[in-house]
């Protein structure tokens, strides 16, 4: 299947510029500064050497294209000039986009530390009623009155 779109894409590429070598001018090779004899021995010695994989699902072509190049304008409708309106996602926009919400947390676990605060206030809280309870019956002991002990303990 690879090979298929590589041989669909290498056709699809050289159909516009079989076109444009068509209407080319014909050209003289020697004027190009290109040694046509050892272009020649370099294919044949590469020939040579793919002989032994002889596939018959191994298609290998070879194009020769020779023209000029059309003008591609990659930047077409995009203004170049002057300061760009916005640049580049940062980390935060990037980390948004693709972290689903479901995983995301805030930076701080606010309900983690509204519940563990809650829980050190209470027993604080505990705590103290336990000791105004003791200092409580130690004061009423120390008066002669006879009572109970506290349920808490320290």
């Amino acid at each position: 299947m690879h090979r298929f779109i590589v041989v669909m894409l290498v056709v699809l590429l050289a159909l516009p510029a079989a076109a444009l070598a068509q209407d080319a001018q014909a050209v003289d090779a020697s004027k190009m500064g290109i040694n046509l004899s050892r272009i020649k021995r370099e294919l044949a010695q590469a020939q040579a050497e793919e002989t032994g994989a002889d596939d018959p699902l191994r298609l290998r072509f070879t194009v020769e294209v020779v023209g000029t190049a059309p003008k591609i304008d990659l930047l077409e409708g995009f203004n170049v000039n002057g300061p760009m309106a916005y640049g580049p996602p940062t980390h935060r926009e990037v980390l948004d986009m693709l972290t689903p919400k479901e995983y995301r947390s805030p930076a701080v676990p606010f309900f983690g530390l509204a519940v563990a605060a809650a829980q050190k206030l209470w027993q604080y809280n505990k705590k103290r009623e336990c000791e105004a309870e003791i200092e409580e019956y130690r004061a009423l002991v120390m008066q002669g009155v006879a009572m109970a002990a506290p349920r808490c303990s320290r």
